[in-house]
């Protein structure tokens, strides 16, 4: 018997128009779940609910989160500790119901909205119990680890700068986060074209970053980002070969004045070489330090001041489609 939790975010951009309705997944489950196995949605009502919900759910095999890539990065903030120490822990399937959904495509790229809940129930279905799964089912990914004075989180993806400022605007102006791609490349544009925006975008962050153990001399850094995966990070791409050592992750600072900044994304974006003023590879530990919030994951961080700190963090077992 399998014992399947989905952890729902009733908020997520495509929970909210229906998609990932609960009554949408459990007219599947009843249908194409076998009888053998039982399935239970979990809901947090508030933030405040969320350790006992997840504590809950350590009792099952599979957890299907369905949110966006902000909704795992909570899901996992409380998972982590919570399952410290444990010798068997569920493994994770993740649902993209969000805007962006970077995990969901990197772990579970097969999913589509119509077919998702049809996927873990045939994963369910080819096994009689957790300890059947075999390990090509299996992706043991590191998450990364943001550590600030007394604060330890975990994420995906990380941005300050740049990105803060773009989060921060779309919120602002309730304009939705389906459209914050489109509001970063506009404020990139509003440099080489001009707009209201412009002014907005060229406030520098005064940043300080060492990445491992070597300054990178920038008075200013406009965006920098983090990530355990190979693929498409945001709209940029990582232009490192092979990461060699698993203990290894992707990074980026882009410390260009505005107008070459703007053209360093675009070269990026097209898979070209980045400009001589930018660190794109692998590194193994980051230390920032520079006024202003950042984002992981799509959620914002408000800060003054920000002294942080980026390593890998512990594995989390996700399942993933690719041999069905």
């Amino acid at each position: 018997m399998m014992k399947v939790g989905i952890f729902l975010n009733p908020l997520s951009g495509r929970t909210k128009y229906g998609f990932f309705a609960i009554e949408r997944f459990k007219m599947i489950f009843e249908k194409y779940l076998e009888k053998q196995h039982i399935f239970e949605f979990v809901e947090a009502q508030s933030v405040e609910d969320i350790p006992q919900k997840i504590e809950y759910l350590l009792n099952f095999d599979i957890i299907a989160i369905v949110g966006g890539d902000g909704t795992i990065k909570n899901f996992l903030d409380y998972f982590i500790p919570l399952s410290s120490g444990k010798q068997d822990i569920p493994f994770i399937i993740p649902i993209g119901a969000g805007s962006l959904n970077v995990v969901q495509k990197n772990i579970f790229p097969a999913q589509r909205i119509g077919t998702a809940p049809r996927f873990i129930c045939s994963i369910a279905n080819m096994f009689q119990g957790k300890k059947e799964i075999p390990p090509q089912f299996i992706k043991n990914t590191n998450v990364l680890q943001f550590r600030e004075s007394g604060f330890t989180h975990y994420g995906f993806m990380f941005g300050n700068g740049t990105i803060y400022k773009a989060m921060k605007l779309y919120y602002e102006k309730g304009v939705g986060a389906e459209k914050s791609l489109l509001l970063m490349l506009e404020l990139i544009l509003s440099i080489i074209i001009g707009s209201r925006r412009s002014s907005y975008f060229t406030k520098f962050i005064k940043s300080e970053i060492v990445i491992d153990g070597r300054r990178y001399p920038y008075d200013v850094s406009l965006a920098s980002l983090a990530s355990v995966f190979r693929k498409m990070i945001l709209f940029t791409k990582p232009f490192i070969r092979k990461v060699l050592d698993t203990k290894e992750f992707f990074f980026a600072v882009y410390g260009d004045r505005p107008f070459t900044l703007a053209m360093n994304f675009f070269q990026i974006a097209l898979g070209k070489k980045v400009l001589d003023r930018s660190f794109n590879g692998s590194a193994k530990v980051v230390k920032m330090s520079f006024e202003g919030g950042y984002t992981v994951d799509g959620e914002i961080f408000e800060r003054k001041e920000t002294e942080l700190e980026i390593t890998l963090g512990p594995q989390i077992p996700f399942l993933t489609t690719h041999k069905l």
